[in-house]
Formats: structure tokens, C-alpha cells, sequence
């Protein structure tokens, strides 16, 4: 046991992996040694915020059936057999969703030797670019909103004059996520009086992707309340 100990090691990932919903994510497990055994065995654990599931297995000592997938990753789990032999013990989770958000643990294991590492999954979505409504009219002003469907996490709102500047309005943002998908829909909302600038850009923000939508229109004067005859006397 201490002699394989000190020919074998996992080398633990830099930094959590980002997965795109949709897309397909690597969760990386390295192993080091000089020989590879071909009848390894390898699990893969997830942690999510409050449940722990089996994700998938692989046993070198089963060759008739040696993967297994476990509920909820049929079909969208794959390992990379052909590396094995380089010690890429990797695994690759397709169709990503936001429920794959959490932690990872690779566990490998070999005659009498036995380690593992944690491979952080984060998960982001970049939603549909944003469209901006007149939804009526407010006192002497009117009632903006901007709409975007498709983001994970939760997106932030920004609304923007002609000189790219935040706005000054009082702004009302709200994220639904959806009941099965856990994809957020965005609304948020503004009133733009007489006077202010009628240039209106709403940029929605995803922190995670670092990557941002943004719709800009213009508000022609036609479209605020006419003033009451008394306003004229």
C-alpha cells in the first residue's frame, strides 16, 4: 500500500469548471503514475445543495458491463476509455442543466490504492436578447418594460441613457425561474417622464458568463400623455 501510494496521485482541477446549459461539460480527474491498471474502477459522486446522487461508475474488473449511469444521467454520461490508459479518468456530462450545479467527487480505485478529488461544477445560461414595451401611461410619463427569457443565474438589469449611463429612474427588477427548467425570465421596469432622455438601452447582465444583451430604443414625443386643457390656462 505505501509503495503504490507513492507511484499514484489525482491531480486536483485549477478552478471549477463551467458548464453552459445545453452544452456538454468535462469534469476533469486526472491520474498520475507510471502504469496505468487496466482494471481500475472509477465513480463519480454529485453534492448539490441538498442531495447526494451517484452519477456514473466504471469497473475494469466487469468487461462485459463495465459503465453504469444512475438516475437522472441515462444517456448523458460519458467516459473516455480510450485515455484511460493516460490516466484521464475524466467525465463528460452532456446536456448540462442547472440542477448540475454543485460538486463532483471522483473516486478512483485500484487493487490497494484508493484517492479522490472534487471537481466544482458551475452552471450559467445566456438568455435571449431583451425587448423594451410601452406598457402605458404613467402620470405625465409612460411605463417601460424590458423583458428576456433564457438566463441562469438570475440575471441583473441595467438601464442606460444616450451616453451609455445608468439612469436615474426608481427601477423594479424580477427573476421567475421556471418550474421544471429552473431557467430565469426577467422583467424589469421604469417610468420615463417629459424632459428626461428619450434614449432607453436595457442591458441584461449574466456575472457568471461575464457576457451581457442589450436592447436600445427611442421614445418619440407622441407617445407621452397630452397635457390637459387645464394645464394650459
Amino acid at each position: 500500500l505505501s509503495l503504490l501510494a507513492g507511484q499514484y496521485s489525482i491531480i486536483p482541477p485549477d478552478s471549477p469548471v463551467l458548464g453552459v446549459v445545453g452544452d456538454g461539460a468535462v469534469l476533469p480527474c486526472q491520474l498520475q503514475g507510471r502504469i496505468i491498471p487496466e482494471k481500475l474502477s472509477i465513480q463519480w459522486i454529485f453534492s448539490g445543495s441538498s442531495t447526494e446522487s451517484a452519477v456514473a461508475t466504471f469497473d475494469g474488473k466487469n468487461p462485459q458491463n463495465p459503465f453504469l449511469e444512475f438516475a437522472g444521467y441515462r444517456g448523458r454520461t460519458e467516459f473516455f476509455p480510450s485515455e484511460f490508459h493516460w490516466g484521464n479518468l475524466s467525465l463528460l456530462l452532456k446536456n448540462v442543466r442547472p440542477s448540475d450545479k454543485g460538486k463532483y467527487t471522483c473516486s478512483v480505485f485500484l487493487d490497494n490504492w484508493y484517492n479522490e478529488v472534487v471537481v466544482e461544477l458551475d452552471v450559467a445560461a445566456q438568455g435571449a436578447e431583451p425587448s423594451v414595451f410601452l406598457d402605458g401611461h404613467a402620470g405625465n410619463g409612460i411605463s417601460l418594460s424590458c423583458r428576456s427569457q433564457g438566463w441562469f443565474p438570475a440575471p441583473s438589469v441595467v438601464w442606460l441613457d444616450s451616453q451609455g449611463q445608468t439612469r436615474p429612474e426608481e427601477v423594479t427588477t424580477r427573476s421567475t425561474p421556471g418550474p421544471s427548467s429552473g431557467i430565469f425570465d426577467v422583467v424589469s421596469s421604469m417610468s420615463l417622464e417629459p424632459g428626461s432622455d428619450r434614449e432607453v438601452s436595457c442591458r441584461v447582465v449574466n456575472e457568471v458568463l461575464n457576457t451581457t444583451r442589450e436592447s436600445r430604443v427611442r421614445i418619440a414625443d407622441f407617445f407621452f400623455p397630452s397635457p390637459s386643457p387645464s394645464t394650459w390656462m
